[in-house]
């Protein structure tokens, strides 16, 4: 079986002499004169003298406008941050005074309570 696919490729791929004219009808088809491509080297290419100084400068400017723009913003960004850092604090002492103030009013409650007169206790009942 392997044989026989072998013979058959063989067969199939096997040199075969072109047609006579093969060589006259390519170079029919083929275009009467090839276009002969424009390249000019960039070194010789010298920039247009009518570039206007906004074209020039259009890059640059951009570039610098942006830059400008970045730095403004993160500023402000900083300042914010650094303004809501200052307004967590300003809130967390806050609340640590009025802890202070309710634990000093706690202590003062308990300190008067110690220092009250102790009161005697009622005679115990003998419950037998």
């Amino acid at each position: 079986m392997s044989q026989d696919i072998e013979n058959q490729l063989r067969r199939a791929l096997r040199a075969v002499e072109p047609p006579a004219d093969f060589t006259a009808r390519v170079m029919h088809a083929l275009p009467p004169q090839p276009k002969v491509a424009d390249v000019v080297p960039i070194g010789i290419v010298k920039p247009d003298a009518r570039t206007s100084a906004w074209r020039r400068f259009a890059t640059p400017t951009a570039l610098a406008a942006s830059l400008l723009v970045a730095f403004v913003l993160g500023r402000q960004v900083a300042m914010e941050h650094e303004e809501r850092r200052q307004l967590a604090g300003i809130e967390a002492s806050r609340k640590l005074m009025q802890a202070l103030r309710v634990t000093s009013q706690k202590l003062d409650l308990a300190y008067e309570a110690v220092q009250r007169a102790p009161v005697t206790p009622p005679a115990e009942e003998n419950r037998s």
